[in-house]
Order: C-alpha cells, then sequence, then structure tokens
C-alpha cells in the first residue's frame, strides 16, 4: 500500500515534479515535509544554515539536530518519508544560477526569512533562459498572520508586483517572528496550493491568514 492511499483519488501526481525548497527554516521545512508525505520524491533543498535552539519550536527539527545542517537534517527526514526519494543539497547561499539545477517541471517554493533573499532567487530563477519553473509559491509568515502569493509560469516582472522591502515587511512585534501552529498551517497550505494548480484545480493567488481573528482573505 503507498503512502498516499487515503488521498490518490484527490490527487496522485506530485512524484512528476521536482521541489526546489528555497530556505529550509519554519516554511521551507514544513512545505518539504508536507509535499512528501502527499507523493512528493524529488527535491533540491538550498540553506547554509545550521539548525539552532530556536529553530525546534517553529521548524521541523528535533533537539538532537541542533548545530546540524538544516539541508542535511531536512534531508535525512525526506528519505525516510518517500519511498524513491532523489533529494539534492545546496549548504551554501544561493548567489547565481549554477547553483540551480533544472530538471524540468520544477517548483519552486520559498521559504526564506528575508525578502532580499527572496527576490535574489526569483531573479535568478526566473531570469535565466534555461531555467523555467512551471510555478513558484512565495509563503510568507509572521507569528500570527500568514502570506501566500502563487504563480504560474512565473516572472520577475509579476513577482515585483507583489514584492516589497524587508524594512515594510511586517507589522508584528519584532520578538514575534513565529509560532509552530503558523508555520505548519504554512506547510499546509503551500501543499495544498500545489495539488490544485498541478491537477488544473481552481487555485487562490493570494491569501492572507490571520491567526487572531481566524479569518481567511483570498484572490
Amino acid at each position: 500500500m503507498r503512502r498516499i492511499s487515503r488521498f490518490e483519488d484527490i490527487f496522485n501526481n506530485l512524484d512528476n515534479f521536482h521541489f526546489h525548497i528555497f530556505g529550509c527554516g519554519a516554511i521551507g521545512s514544513s512545505a518539504a515535509i508536507q509535499i512528501a508525505r502527499s507523493g512528493g520524491e524529488k527535491f533540491t533543498l538550498y540553506d547554509y544554515d545550521k539548525v539552532s535552539k530556536e529553530n525546534i519550536g517553529v521548524s521541523q527539527y528535533n533537539s538532537s539536530d541542533v548545530g546540524k545542517d538544516k539541508v542535511k537534517v531536512l534531508s535525512n527526514q525526506l528519505f525516510e518519508i518517500c519511498e524513491n526519494p532523489i533529494i539534492g543539497e545546496v549548504n551554501k547561499k544561493f548567489v547565481n544560477s549554477d547553483q540551480y539545477m533544472a530538471y524540468g517541471n520544477d517548483i519552486i517554493v520559498l521559504g526564506f526569512d528575508n525578502m532580499s533573499s527572496r527576490l535574489q532567487a526569483v531573479e535568478i530563477a526566473c531570469g535565466v533562459k534555461r531555467l523555467k519553473p512551471i510555478i513558484l509559491i512565495d509563503g510568507r509568515m509572521g507569528a500570527q498572520t500568514y502570506q501566500q502569493y502563487v504563480f504560474v509560469k512565473p516572472t520577475v516582472k509579476k513577482y515585483k508586483e507583489c514584492w516589497y522591502s524587508d524594512i515594510n515587511a511586517s507589522e508584528e512585534p519584532c520578538s514575534s517572528k513565529a509560532t509552530s501552529y503558523c508555520s505548519n498551517m504554512a506547510g499546509s497550505f503551500i501543499t495544498n496550493a500545489i495539488s490544485k494548480v498541478t491537477n488544473k484545480y481552481p487555485y487562490e493567488k493570494e491569501i492572507l491568514f490571520h491567526f487572531p481573528s481566524m479569518t481567511l482573505m483570498v484572490k
């Protein structure tokens, strides 16, 4: 019996795509785990950071992972979930197109914790002719809010329409950067969007979820 047997009548095609997870912190690690549990098999993980204690409360890491490379720990977790895993690790700062390996049917998930890195990654992945991701999902979270933007056949021009600087990135207190429930919700929203787009279902191009009021705004 396959791990997706309980929902394969809804979607069963994520093993056809290659997922590029840019940033393996709260959003990226949650998205990668959710995608893998939903049938994804092929991943490339991009992050040069190591697991720290504060990551345990908001990301998919444990106390025994502290001090280890995020991409290595997350890669090991994905190998435990996937049936036929193909997983690449880029354990350094993402700065040029040579680090992005295009496989075809490439889907990008942006999980960086700053806006400047997001824009740089989009400019590299979408601004080089040989790199043509079919979907880009940008997840942005604070402690109590989550924003998501979905781009089919993304371009730098399209992305810049919803981009803003790090100075204007969040109105939440600087000490309130993330919560476990928000990061887990982020992974769920991202995986749901991927399943909708890849199965040609109607999808939300933009969402904003606010935990204090439990309200969801969509476009």
